[in-house]
């Protein structure tokens, strides 16, 4: 194990810096006014896309890719940060989780290492805050990764949830992804802790899931319910095509539109799965700018906020389950009508979803006022479209899904643009295509705290010289209720 080595003036430099949202940024809802402020969490490092989790402690936790696994630990409300251990170099995709006992787990996807962890995720648990990484997960396939995914493995998401009398030793930590062969979606799971990880299990049991799945799939997300009526229920989320997938060149390409949005559940321990359609928009509609988030309140139910050109632009928008999954926005057939949360005119990549009381939801992404525009096969056009787009960070709130009829309150996070040009959302796809941008990888991420307040981590690539990781930390206004994981 190392630490990641940045120079200690730029550090102190970076995270020293504040920046208050002006006036003009906020805006007001039934509750005042929804006030932020912008901190600095670290150099970008080469890599981007953090990942956040909130401790019971109220540490905030970030992860990304970089030069190493990097890792940012916040005891303030994200005020001020310091830089923990790096677990791992050289790093691929990465994500951060806690569990009830205040351990902190951090992931990371093995890049092409020429040996049997090459593809293959890694799993550090670390019980002093991120300080020390001693503990290594292994699978039940092979001991030095915690995968052990003979198709290899792409995007993994990871949580934990510690059962009732039990402790983080006896943990059920849980991890899916998508493999690079048939694009399953697979779990594994560990009842020690993450030590000791079962064989992958495929999620994807029902015949029209496998058709909309097979070699087309992106992942979501994965979440244990810790209390109430389905406590330890596991879910997952990913994005889905149709049965054409094989004619657009699978997984690797991203050239299929991914229309529909599923998910699964697993009431024990993710042995078995129940497979629901969340929504399809239908053909020439695609959702994978580029996930569709997976969240759940603080009462276990779940939701998922995505991306969709449902009109002439790319909106962002929310589906939510009451009823333990049967059922999202009131239809068990993925005929739901989405929740639209932006009100304004423009494109809106990089949904991200979080959830406080039932019904009262937090939903980040990026914007810009420029019309990216549709490909025939409804895919953005891309790098052409937003070549000279100015993306800033938003947030819309609600309190009232439960309604069926839910308001949002859109506030811009940025007092200045992040990001300037294209955004390309394909994946590993985009260094296939000229002109493509890359820089802010693939996604931004938010997290609710204990009283209710948003937490929005992202890449900024225009205000600082050489990258930075930014959070925008909420300060008052109408707030969600305390987070639900």
């Amino acid at each position: 194990m190392r630490a990641r080595t940045v120079p200690t003036l730029v550090i102190a430099t970076l995270v020293s810096l504040v920046i208050a949202v002006p006036d003009h940024a906020v805006a007001s809802g039934s509750g005042g006014r929804i006030r932020s402020s912008l901190n600095v969490i670290g150099p970008q490092n080469g890599g981007g896309e953090p990942s956040v989790a909130i401790s019971p402690d109220h540490t905030i936790y970030v992860s990304a890719p970089g030069d190493a696994m990097e890792f940012w630990r916040s005891a303030d409300g994200g005020k001020t940060w310091a830089q923990g251990a790096s677990p791992e170099s050289p790093s691929g995709d990465t994500s951060v989780n806690v569990d009830g006992s205040g351990a902190v787990y951090e992931s990371n996807l093995n890049i092409i290492t020429g040996d049997q962890n090459t593809l293959q995720v890694d799993l550090f648990k670390s019980f002093d805050r991120g300080a020390t990484w001693p503990q290594k997960g292994s699978s039940a396939i092979e001991d030095s990764n915690a995968s052990g995914q003979p198709a290899l493995v792409d995007r993994q998401w990871v949580d934990a949830w510690i059962p009732p009398g039990h402790t983080t030793n006896t943990a059920t930590v849980c991890l899916t992804y998508h493999d690079f062969g048939p694009s399953q979606m697979w779990v594994s799971c560990s009842f020690d802790g993450g030590r000791n990880f079962g064989l992958p299990v495929d999620a994807i049991t029902s015949p029209l899931a496998q058709a909309d799945s097979y070699c087309n799939t992106i992942p979501g997300g994965l979440k244990i319910v810790p209390s109430g009526p389905h406590a330890g229920r596991i879910y997952i989320a990913w994005l889905a095509a149709d049965p054409l997938n094989p004619v657009s060149g699978c997984n690797l390409t991203q050239l299929a539109a991914f229309h529909s949005i599923w998910s699964a559940y697993s009431d024990d321990g993710g042995r078995t799965w129940t497979d629901r359609l969340v929504y399809d928009a239908g053909p020439l509609h695609d959702g994978s700018e580029i996930f569709a988030d997976l969240t759940i309140d603080n009462r276990g139910n779940p939701y998922v906020g995505f991306v969709m050109n449902l009109r002439t632009e790319y909106d962002i928008w929310v589906e939510a389950s009451f009823d333990g999954g049967a059922t999202w926005n009131g239809s068990a057939d993925g005929t739901g009508a989405p929740y639209l949360v932006n009100t304004d005119q423009g494109t809106h990549f990089f949904a991200a979803i979080a959830a406080g009381n039932p019904g009262q939801v937090d939903v980040a992404y990026l914007g810009t006022s420029t019309l990216v525009g549709s490909t025939p096969y409804g895919k953005p056009n891309e790098p052409t479209g937003d070549a000279n787009a100015d993306w800033n960070v938003f947030v819309g709130q609600s309190t009232n899904l439960l309604s069926g009829s839910p308001t949002f309150t859109n506030v811009r996070l940025t007092p200045a643009p992040m990001h300037h040009g294209d955004i390309c959302t394909l994946g590993l796809f985009c260094a296939a295509v000229p002109g493509t941008n890359r820089n802010l990888l693939d996604f931004i991420d938010v997290q609710v705290d204990s009283a209710g307040a948003f937490h929005v981590a992202y890449t900024d690539d225009r205000n600082y010289a050489a990258g930075a990781l930014v959070m925008a930390n909420q300060t008052s206004g109408p707030k969600v209720g305390a987070g639900g994981h």
